[in-house]
């Protein structure tokens, strides 16, 4: 099994609050590491989460989220945005919008696209592996691939 985090559980792992639900996701990522689960995230969901850290850079809260997300890099693969990512994201979001199923404004990059895609060339390139993406938040990319939300993915 491949597990992809997106953005939102990058940003709670990352978190140095102690709350319940932050405490429970990264003992979560660190069990599946533990198992021998390939987890994985994007370049592009690093960047959501590092500039939001950024804009709030003088407070210290935001010093220890952007050292914990450095941290996190150390023992996640983060998938490069290479132009073949790129070409496939622009491709897939052609396609969500030709169907009705846009995931964002139309000017925004759409940073789930970007993520789908990463997601289907690593189900071409692990193609008897599962691949989820691990997420808060399954609307925007249910329909383009396997997506769940972080509590439902089970490693025992």
């Amino acid at each position: 099994m491949i597990v992809f985090l997106d953005s939102g559980i990058l940003g709670l792992i990352s978190s140095p609050n102690e709350r319940a639900e932050v405490t429970a996701c990264q003992n979560w990522v660190l069990g599946l590491l533990a198992k021998g689960v390939y987890v994985v995230s994007s370049d592009i969901c690093d960047y959501e989460v590092r500039r939001s850290l950024l804009l709030l850079e003088t407070q210290q809260f935001s010093k220890v989220s952007l050292d914990r997300l450095d941290r996190w890099r150390e023992v996640i693969d983060f998938l490069p945005l290479t132009t073949n990512v790129m070409q496939t994201a622009a491709g897939v979001w052609a396609d969500a919008r030709r169907k009705g199923l846009p995931t964002a404004e139309l000017k925004n990059i759409d940073a789930d696209m970007i993520i789908v895609a990463q997601w289907l060339l690593l189900s071409d390139e692990y193609p008897a592996r599962r691949i989820t993406i691990a997420t808060t938040n399954v609307k925007h990319l249910l329909p383009f691939c396997d997506a769940m939300v972080w509590r439902e993915i089970s490693f025992s």
